[in-house]
């Protein structure tokens, strides 16, 4: 059997996160699979993104095919759910947004992705989808409880992580906010965002995938989003920056839960078993 990985997440570019580490793997021939809960299709899109598209939801998964198609994605499964707001607004109370959608529900669809291609590697967002989004939450709860099913049966993942952001680059923007005398609980364009709550909810890494190599394609791979993402230009500065926030992937190792103090783990199927 070979080497697979799923990834789990919520939007359209969610898989930036962890890009760099899906190119170094699937370089090596390993099986890579995206699930991607929603369409992308409540996000703000300026008008300008919008020419030769029907909807924003057609645009934002032409942008994911493109993204995934350069990061090595062998396969890309859509719930096609519709986006839910932060807690408290009206699309978060939409009855087709995926946080509305059963849990028992997105649990049984990301099993049945899990039987199929057979990870021995799974990776989502964090308990609080890392900084606090319903979609991020809810398919953090589903791949968590599918991972948690299939380990009754003979075949089942081994590996389950989450993404850890870096943490000291939101330390350091939370002192920043609040020497500014900005309300940190009240960060990102809609004021939404609690920094606090998101720094707080944030573990250190146990592993860290070094993927220097591909920070390039990862930044390539941003490009594709830019109905979401400032317009990166390509010049030195740049793709400086990119080698920074893409030249290694961190991760929390959930389960099996790492031995304290134990070093870094440099390889995402150590001590897995391939059959």
């Amino acid at each position: 059997m070979a080497k697979s990985i799923l990834a789990c997440f919520a939007h359209p570019d969610d898989e930036l996160s962890c890009g760099p580490l899906i190119s170094l793997y699937a370089a090596q021939g390993v099986t890579t699979t995206l699930i991607c809960t929603t369409d992308g299709d409540v996000g703000t899109v300026d008008a300008k993104h919008m020419n030769g598209y029907n909807s924003i939801r057609d645009l934002r998964l032409a942008e994911l095919q493109c993204a995934t198609s350069l990061l090595g994605f062998s396969e890309v499964v859509t719930f096609n759910y519709r986006d839910s707001g932060m807690m408290g607004s009206p699309d978060n109370a939409h009855p087709d947004s995926s946080w509305q959608i059963p849990l028992e529900t997105m649990t049984a669809r990301v099993v049945e992705v899990m039987r199929r291609t057979r990870p021995q590697v799974v990776i989502t967002f964090n308990e609080y989808g890392g900084y606090g989004h319903p979609d991020h939450i809810k398919i953090n709860q589903a791949t968590v409880a599918a991972f948690q099913q299939l380990q009754s049966e003979p075949y089942h993942p081994q590996k389950l992580y989450y993404t850890s952001g870096p943490r000291l680059f939101s330390q350091v923007s939370l002192l920043l906010m609040k020497l500014t005398g900005r309300d940190p609980r009240k960060s990102g364009k809609n004021k939404d965002v609690d920094l606090v709550a998101a720094v707080e909810a944030s573990a250190p890494p146990t592993t860290r995938i070094a993927a220097r190599k591909y920070a390039e394609l990862s930044l390539q791979a941003a490009r594709c989003h830019a109905s979401q993402l400032p317009s990166i230009p390509d010049n030195i500065f740049a793709r400086t920056l990119g080698s920074f926030f893409f030249g290694s992937v961190a991760l929390e190792r959930v389960y099996p839960p790492p031995d304290r103090g134990a070093p870094l783990e440099r390889d995402v199927f150590e001590n897995v078993t391939v059959d």
